[in-house]
């Protein structure tokens, strides 16, 4: 399953019949479910990396403000000889320093996590998963079409009759679901996680296809 098939999940979870959320919308909010499945669940890799001292560089795929040390250790025919280290911050930048020194040339194999990644092509995100992942770019959509439609006033004027408020507590209600839905699947106790939320931008027009009085078109 690639980025296609998330982005048909998605959308026959929202079933968004406005119009309201575009397919940047839909995108955005599928990669920034990637990134907080990739937080809650993340890939891990192992990397062999050569060591001087008690210094060593950061694997090549290291992803800044995303990776964290997992496992340090020597190769051994027999096994692994674990190593201890901690990331530190010097004037070469980020770097691992070690408990204890190294020959030159040693060479120790760094494992560390990484995000999943969700493309056209690829996708790490294991079966199991992928319909918790989709459940969580929906409820971040879903979260903006209640504000979108609870922050407005009820029109009355072109026609429009439409229950603004109870369409923002329906769509807040959903988003609700499909948010327990992931963290239910993962086993994630809610009271540690924050919300998160996909900044979109939605345009309406009322059912004549004219402005309306609180969301001006021309005005954007």
């Amino acid at each position: 399953m690639a980025f296609l098939d998330f982005q048909t999940l998605v959308d026959g979870l929202i079933r968004d019949e406005s119009g309201a959320v575009s397919v940047s919308d839909r995108d955005q909010a599928i990669n920034l479910a990637v990134v907080r499945y990739s937080t809650d669940r993340p890939r891990s890799q192992i990397e062999a990396v050569i060591a001087t001292g008690n210094l060593i560089d950061l694997p090549e795929d290291w992803e800044p403000d995303f990776s964290l040390l997992q496992a340090i250790w020597l190769p051994d025919v027999n096994g692994r000889i674990p190593l201890e280290g901690r990331l530190e911050n010097t004037l070469a930048g980020m770097r691992i320093r070690l408990t204890d020194s190294l020959a030159p040339d040693t060479e120790v194999h760094v494992e560390y996590s990484i995000l999943h990644e969700v493309t056209e092509l690829s996708d790490t995100v294991p079966v199991r998963d992928r319909e918790a992942v989709a459940c969580w770019a929906s409820q971040l959509l879903l979260e903006q079409l209640s504000s979108l439609y609870s922050g407005h006033r009820e029109p009355t004027i072109q026609g429009d009759t439409t229950d603004w408020q109870s369409k923002g507590r329906d769509y807040a209600a959903r988003a609700k679901r499909l948010r327990e839905n992931y963290l239910n699947h993962l086993g994630i106790d809610p009271k540690r996680t924050v919300p998160s939320g996909a900044v979109v931008n939605f345009n309406l027009r009322d059912q004549l296809g004219g402005d309306r009085i609180v969301h001006n078109q021309r005005r954007r």
